[in-house]
């Protein structure tokens, strides 16, 4: 039944009566004179291998201090409320801190070595720092267009620009230029060994998790072929669109379809298109049936998961489970090169008020997941077999990054929460095969610093990066993601009106 429900978005695709992500009503109302980026000016190198990047989006805006407690004794001086007094005098403390003062209990600290918040996520971020699996960016600073919206400020993270109205998103604008330079990436290797022929040979390119998305919002002055969109999918790889099975029906429909071709067998010539959907739809039938049994886990026959059977656990819960899925098909189809996920089941992150009770354990639930990701990534190194049937051992083109709209304040506000404020963190983790080989952005680090800044004892306090630290703008993010597929000038696909030098990749100002 899994593959049923799928196959009805993604088989045939020219003559589904299913609308693909990017392309619902508020799509197609778009205007045409929606500025497009110049693709054509866009200069591509195909990567040694193709890349596959999974984009983890926080809705709501995280607070960066799961990511940073380094200025914290400065921050619990100026605030209105104590942290303190709300989460512990051992929010205050390091390690060697409390390993070094007798009077307090030597596992009584939650500031680990990083600067990270041990009980939100902060154990399981040094562990990942600590193995070379993740680095965080920590001034990811909107200083171009400061608005504190969520819709601007989400629609600049997915759309990778300050145009936000009408323009692309991020998964778009990559299969846009992926498009303009076919012939370069025609032959590039995938990571199981294999190469890519054309691109409308590729099987689930670009898949979202979270349903309708911006980073698939479709170009008007471009238009994208409908395999190149973005297709939706739940963390079970069901298709969220379907109108159920048929039942019973359904073998006597597929027989009186069969016959039905046969009798139109000498007309495929003229409608050879249609011809290839019924053709993709079995191929893609049996590789969904073997994606869905690669999530299915232990049964009486004694298969096993993919997470399973590299001897990797994950945590359980809806954000764990999506997490599972992605890497799943990430690792067993290396032809899917670009996916959008939420973090659902955790909770939103727009934390006004009771951040106390909430943001600490949602933070953990997140990092422990993304951990069992990683691990899973790298134990498949040992050996997968992918969907097309090859040996897959290269697992290090897998990018994971994590982000939201924006940052929050860090006074702690009088509902025992945080405002939006414009600083964040990115977390990233894997791709070392993928991402450049400068040492400053090496994997295991922990790159800029921020100082607090703004009025004390008021609601307006918030970090900025410190004198002569680096500072990205979110579409920075969008850049890296285009260079890791060879963009060598990234910066022209988040240029806009008003803003027409666009923005660098995050290694490049290191």
């Amino acid at each position: 039944m899994l593959r049923r429900h799928f196959l009805k978005l993604s088989s045939a695709l020219a003559a589904s009566p299913v609308i693909p992500v990017g392309l619902g009503v508020s799509a197609m109302a778009q205007k045409a004179h929606a500025a497009s980026p110049d693709y054509s000016a866009v200069n591509v190198t195909a990567p040694a291998v193709m890349p596959q990047v999974i984009n983890i989006f926080m809705y709501g805006g995280a607070s960066e201090l799961a990511g940073n407690l380094t200025n914290i004794t400065d921050i619990e001086l100026h605030s209105v409320n104590s942290y303190a007094g709300e989460f512990g005098t051992e929010i205050l403390r390091t390690e060697a801190e409390a390993l070094a003062d007798a009077g307090v209990d030597d596992d009584d600290w939650q500031i680990t070595a990083n600067g990270f918040w041990r009980n939100a996520g902060g154990a399981h971020m040094e562990d990942m720092i600590a193995a070379g699996d993740m680095s965080v960016y920590r001034t990811i600073y909107k200083q171009k267009s400061p608005t504190r919206s969520h819709r601007e400020s989400i629609f600049m993270s997915h759309k990778g620009t300050l145009d936000i109205e009408n323009s692309p998103g991020i998964g778009s604008r990559l299969a846009l230029m992926m498009m303009q330079n076919s012939d370069t990436y025609a032959g590039a290797n995938l990571a199981d060994g294999t190469t890519m022929g054309s691109l409308e040979e590729l099987t689930l390119p670009f898949v979202s998790f979270e349903g309708d998305t911006q980073t698939y919002a479709v170009d008007p002055n471009n238009p994208l072929p409908l395999y190149l969109r973005g297709l939706t999918m739940d963390n079970q790889f069901n298709n969220p669109y379907t109108r159920g099975s048929i039942g019973s029906s359904e073998d006597a429909i597929t027989s009186l379809l069969q016959q039905r071709l046969s009798l139109v067998e000498p007309s495929k010539a003229t409608y050879q298109k249609a011809w290839d959907g019924f053709d993709k739809r079995t191929e893609l039938e049996e590789k969904m049936t073997d994606l869905s049994d690669l999530l299915e886990g232990t049964d009486g026959n004694g298969n096993l998961s993919s997470a399973e059977a590299l001897g990797v656990t994950y945590p359980g819960g809806s954000f764990s489970n999506q997490i599972e899925a992605a890497v799943t098909l990430a690792l067993h189809n290396p032809q899917t090169l670009y996916m959008a996920v939420g973090t659902p089941g955790l909770g939103g992150w727009d934390d006004h008020n009771n951040g106390v009770d909430r943001y600490p354990g949602r933070m953990d639930d997140l990092m422990e997941a993304i951990k069992a990701g990683v691990a899973h990534i790298k134990a498949a190194e040992a050996g997968v077999t992918t969907i097309s049937g090859a040996n897959r051992t290269v697992t290090n083109n897998i990018v994971i990054n994590v982000f939201g709209d924006f940052g929050r304040l860090v006074n702690l506000n009088n509902s025992n929460g945080w405002d939006h404020a414009n600083n964040q963190n990115l977390y990233t983790f894997g791709g070392a095969g993928v991402r450049p080989t400068k040492e400053a952005a090496a994997l295991g680090s922990v790159v800029g610093a921020t100082v607090r800044a703004g009025t004390s004892k008021t609601n307006n306090q918030y970090t900025v990066p410190a004198e002569g630290s680096p500072t990205w703008e979110p579409m920075s993010i969008a850049s890296s993601i285009y260079g890791y597929f060879g963009a060598t000038n990234p910066q022209v696909m988040t240029a806009s009106e008003g803003d027409e030098e666009g923005d660098v990749r995050l290694e490049d100002k290191l």
